[in-house]
């Protein structure tokens, strides 16, 4: 091969090259909407402000975050690095490197199952453990960053904080079933207030009437309300007549933690937890002092298979998503601002829902958790 030949093959090369990393950097760098809003409010990070509730918390959409991504995410005011290995699964680590403190979520990257530190090239499996050390024969006991236990349930990702180790996730394997159900991920919005007015404001039906246009109050109904478990009832405070029922269903509420639950219809009192016409996973998540995260999305059971009815299943899909938005916004433009006052006034038309709701949120306050020590079940498979 001539010179010249030479020259031009290493310049296709080093071309070719340069083109592949810069959709590598691509993949790891690009952002959503909402992660741009946060980190341009963001000032220097604290540390825990809590204590929070322990429970499982909403990190992400599982379709915002692609195999070999790695995406930075703050929650409790701790900075982290969620990423997606290149099997699919879900790790959430300190994103603060062990060795000489590089930010792991802005300059890690996935290789295989590990990420790597793109200041030394360290690897960290998904529970945080290093597993090679260039150079290194032997890896130093402290070589590991903490993680968090995380899992994909209902199309989304969670988090669990909370001492001990993490409580079964609530059933929503119907979500999953894609023969018989179309999930669509909702909205992610930023609120200014803190946690509890986000996780309380699902057991308020008393401003279902003023809100959401309900033509008669609504009543609530406990089915459990012990431990780690709260589920209740929402229905028409009258009887309702067989042909009334789809009109104005039945409304059955699971919560899985203070900050997640499911929101299923029914056409009845009898509970209907695993074919529900319409379901709304809900979940939020505290950022930092004065930055709280609530997010949305559904499923929606086919009126009939695909193959004969698959533009009907998305158009009703798609109709049920946008009346879902349309109640979100009514309450996210109140709740955006809201704060839980010293002394709330309590009056009879409240009910008992809210207040049943914060002996719940706050029987699961156990004190500070601490730091977790990376372990091989601390992450859970879907």
């Amino acid at each position: 091969m001539n010179g010249y030949a030479k020259s031009a093959s290493e310049w296709w090369r080093q071309q070719r090259h340069g083109r592949w990393e810069r959709v590598r950097l691509r993949v790891r760098s690009r952002l959503r909407s909402y992660d741009r809003a946060l980190q341009s409010e963001q000032g220097p990070v604290a540390t825990e402000d809590g204590p929070y509730p322990s429970g499982w918390y909403f990190a992400r959409f599982g379709e915002h975050l692609r195999r070999g991504q790695v995406v930075p995410v703050t929650f409790m005011s701790q900075s982290y690095a969620l990423f997606r290995t290149r099997e699919g699964h879900v790790g959430m680590v300190d994103s603060q490197c062990c060795h000489l403190g590089a930010d792991l979520s802005r300059c890690g990257s996935v290789s295989g199952e590990r990420l790597v530190c793109g200041y030394h090239a360290w690897e960290f499996d998904r529970t945080g453990h290093c597993t090679k050390i260039p150079g290194m024969d032997r890896i130093p006991p402290r070589a590991r960053q903490r993680s968090v236990p995380v899992l994909e349930r209902g199309g989304n990702i969670w988090f669990w904080y909370g001492d001990g180790p993490p409580l079964p996730f609530v059933d929503v394997d119907f979500t999953d079933d894609r023969r018989r159900y179309v999930t669509l991920p909702g909205e992610v919005s930023i609120c200014h207030g803190g946690l509890l007015p986000l996780a309380e404001h699902v057991t308020d039906v008393s401003h279902w009437p003023f809100i959401h246009g309900a033509s008669e109050p609504m009543q609530y109904v406990s089915l459990r309300n012990e431990g780690r478990h709260f589920e209740y009832r929402v229905q028409p405070s009258s009887p309702v007549r067989r042909m009334q029922g789809f009109f104005r269903p039945y409304i059955l509420v699971t919560l899985t933690g203070p900050a997640s639950s499911v929101v299923r219809s029914q056409h009845g009192p009898e509970p209907n937890r695993d074919r529900p016409f319409l379901a709304a996973v809900l979940g939020s998540s505290p950022v930092r002092d004065g930055a709280t995260i609530t997010a949305w999305r559904i499923a929606v059971r086919k009126l009939g298979p695909d193959w004969l009815l698959w533009p009907v299943n998305r158009l009703l899909a798609v109709l049920l998503w946008w009346v879902v938005r349309r109640n979100f916004h009514a309450d996210l433009e109140i709740l955006r601002w809201t704060r839980p006052p010293a002394k709330p006034l309590w009056v009879k038309a409240d009910g008992p829902s809210v207040r049943e709701f914060q002996h719940f949120y706050r029987r699961q306050i156990v004190g500070r958790p601490q730091n977790p020590q990376p372990r091989h079940d601390a992450v859970e498979e879907h």
